[in-house]
């Protein structure tokens, strides 16, 4: 059964010397934010920190600094596993026949454990705030430039008609009441918010630690990122309904903003961003909070920012996990997928069982496709090649790459706004490199030149001494 909120995971934490207190004052101007990269640069353990100069709620920060804390949070189990019960799933064929029907209704039957399932309250609607106030919340201020106080870690919940997603987006306060919507054009959120005619939104904190999780995670529309959760978790998330707005949101979390976008646009940053420098001032909208509720005592959970790599690096780390069964079942030739944590997600290396010429960019040009600002740089390699081994990676460039010919520039491409690399927000370049062996088509008509190798009998001879050799070394 999965963890089933925050505070289930404190008391895991807590258990195993993975979270520490901090009675110590604290300003969520700067102070907070230094602590929390520390921590996060030095593998420290999470931490709660019980008090603020600013008197707001207290604050959990570090939860996902150490990839050991995501496992914990999977309780062992490894995401790119959990997640291919959901590739079964898509993978349900129409029944020929009762029999066939009889067993797709019980495959069904067991799937149906996995899908959101709305309730009529829970613990997150304990409390309605009698009075509406942002600056309660632990907003920080990250870095000197910044012009005032961001929700760093707060999931947005939004609905499109039948549609709904959830994410992480930066929100800067600019009211007690008021708060600035940094989503940018291409996020799927940003869509629905466009489209609905009466957009409305939730602002959760502090779910369970799965949800919390897979909302950094990008999933295409139109697939429910809720139920991507729900099978991740083992078990459905439960909602309930908002009071003042049409959105439904976690029952487990601490404490949930609803609000409406108010058809404003103001300036919004600069913020000190993941790249490690200050993100554009852009405008972007408002919304207007309707209601607060909460848990009796909540915590909320804080992130930051900064060059790599912090707590989002692990939130990559997981998501790469999570979607490469659902990229295996539309490319099945996908072997591998990596996308470093230092890389930010503009840098995807992916190795394919190659079969035809122009394959490798096929595949470049699909991932391009499939999350269009990410992956600003795609390298491919074949399928021996160790995606996480950059020094495998590095000899393919080496040996395979010809520059005029194994490396495609797509120009006036829609890029991440965060990029600094690009003078013109949200519009840049991209660049494939073919790092694969080269198929006779590709070769001017020529066999490519063969790997060196060794025979079998002659390895597994040398293996056997080099084995006694090494033995008797580190005795």
């Amino acid at each position: 059964m999965a963890i089933k909120d925050l505070r289930s995971f404190i008391k895991v934490l807590e258990d195993r010397n993975e979270l520490i207190r901090i009675s110590e004052l604290l300003s969520v101007d700067l102070e907070v934010a230094a602590l929390l990269r520390e921590l996060m640069y030095r593998g420290g353990p999470a931490v709660i920190i019980e008090r603020t100069r600013e008197n707001t709620l207290p604050i959990i920060g570090n939860l996902f600094g150490k990839w050991d804390r995501v496992m914990l949070a999977m309780e062992g189990n490894d995401p790119e596993i959990a997640v291919s019960k959901l590739v079964d799933l898509l993978n349900l064929r129409i029944p020929q026949g009762l029999i066939d029907s009889l067993k797709s209704l019980n495959e069904l039957r067991k799937f149906s454990q996995y899908f959101p399932r709305n309730i009529s309250d829970g613990p997150v609607r304990e409390l309605e705030w009698k009075s509406i106030d942002l600056t309660r919340i632990p907003a920080i201020r990250q870095w000197v430039h910044e012009p005032g106080r961001f929700i760093t870690f707060g999931i947005t919940f939004i609905k499109y008609g039948n549609y709904r997603n959830f994410g992480y987006y930066r929100l800067q306060v600019i009211g007690r009441d008021r708060f600035v919507m940094h989503w940018q054009p291409w996020r799927r959120s940003a869509m629905y918010g466009e489209l609905s005619e009466k957009p409305e939104v939730a602002i959760i904190f502090g779910p369970d630690p799965i949800t919390m999780l897979m909302a950094g995670v990008s999933i295409p529309h139109p697939l429910d990122k809720l139920l991507v959760t729900g099978v991740l978790r083992g078990d459905g998330v439960e909602l309930v309904k908002g009071s003042t707005v049409d959105v439904e949101y976690p029952a487990n979390a601490e404490l949930v903003i609803e609000g409406e976008l108010t058809g404003e646009y103001v300036r919004e940053g600069p913020f000190g961003d993941h790249v490690g420098v200050y993100s554009i001032a852009k405008e972007y909208p408002v919304v207007r909070v309707k209601a607060i509720y909460s848990r009796r005592e909540p915590m909320i959970p804080v992130t930051v920012t900064g060059k790599p790599v912090l707590e989002d690096g692990n939130i990559i780390r997981f998501g790469t996990k999570v979607v490469k069964s659902p990229l295996k079942l539309l490319l099945p030739e996908l072997v591998d997928l990596e996308i470093p944590p230092e890389g930010l997600g503009f840098v995807i290396i992916a190795s394919i069982k190659k079969r035809y010429p122009g394959h490798a960019r096929r595949i470049m040009t699909a991932l391009w496709g499939l999350v269009p600002v990410l992956s600003k740089v795609v390298i491919i390699v074949d399928h021996d090649i160790d995606v996480r081994d950059w020094g495998q990676v590095m000899y393919a460039v080496a040996a395979h790459v010809n520059p005029s010919r194994d490396i495609l520039i797509i120009d006036n491409y829609p890029v991440e706004e965060l990029d600094p690399s690009t003078p013109i927000p949200n519009l840049g370049s991209k660049v494939g490199i073919d790092a694969t062996r080269k198929l006779p088509e590709e070769y001017g008509g020529k066999e490519y030149p063969m790997d060196v190798t060794i025979p079998s009998d002659v390895a597994d001879r040398v293996r056997r001494i080099m084995d006694s050799i090494m033995g008797k070394s580190e005795n």
